[in-house]
């Protein structure tokens, strides 16, 4: 937003939403999944002050992130440290990590350490309403209105809707209107698998209609989304 669309002055910002932001939004959660796939990553990342609040910050993530509540085995983590894993198992650990990291946020308990990873929940919860709160403090000094476009993906699978609704709770406290994909694909008629390829969960053609039909649909219905705030409070940033 910051590099890009400040510099529009939109009227309307569109944040999508999909069933990895919880994960992505944390830090130590971001790298357990992605870690086998690189070293280092310097990007801009959420950090905790001393006094507990929480901050925009860019240090690199960890490059070794302790996962013993991860691997399948205590062997299999000794293995990694050593160095003796192939890239075959590397990618089972991978895929292992992310399921099970989706199943914790969705209140489900995989075969781990549940009580060792709930921190960890609740640090995702903490961290995504700041990243939605963010986006709300530059949409109202922007002088436009945000809304959030929550992925099909959300709802899916049965287990996710648990993500869907934690994340309208955190919507509404923060009075960001939400356009459920997944309900108006639903009204068409059609599945929601259909809505993304078959071994990929990103959207297909028809998945970027239905988002773009869903959003269309809410300006229709309220179309004052799109009329910029009046009074002393909606001037637009300075453009540098």
């Amino acid at each position: 937003y910051d590099e890009y669309a400040r510099r529009l002055h939109p009227k309307l910002l569109v944040l999508v939403f999909v069933h990895n932001d919880f994960a992505n939004n944390t830090p130590v959660l971001r790298a357990m999944q992605l870690e086998p796939f690189r070293k280092r990553r310097s990007e801009l990342t959420v950090g905790r002050r001393p006094d507990g609040k929480l901050e925009l910050t860019w240090p690199p993530l960890p490059s070794q992130v302790p996962l013993p509540f991860i691997s399948p085995t205590p062997a299999s983590w000794a293995g990694r440290i050593a160095g003796k894993v192939t890239h075959r198992s590397w990618l089972a650990l991978w895929l292992d990590a992310k399921k099970k990291v989706l199943l914790l946020l969705a209140d489900q308990a995989p075969p781990f350490s549940f009580r060792a990873m709930f921190p960890r929940r609740e640090e995702a919860l903490q961290y995504t309403r700041f990243a939605l709160e963010q986006f709300k403090q530059r949409a109202d000094r922007g002088g436009a209105k945000l809304v959030i476009l929550a992925s099909q993906g959300l709802k899916v699978h049965v287990h996710r809707t648990r993500m869907f609704e934690r994340m309208s709770e955190i919507a509404a406290t923060l009075a960001i209107p939400v356009i459920d994909q997944a309900d108006y694909i639903l009204r068409q008629g059609a599945r929601l698998s259909d809505a993304q390829w078959p071994h990929d969960g990103h959207w297909n053609p028809a998945g970027h209609q239905w988002a773009a039909e869903a959003l269309l649909e809410y300006i229709e219905e309220h179309p004052t989304i799109c009329d910029r705030p009046t009074g002393p409070g909606a001037l637009l940033e300075p453009t540098p």
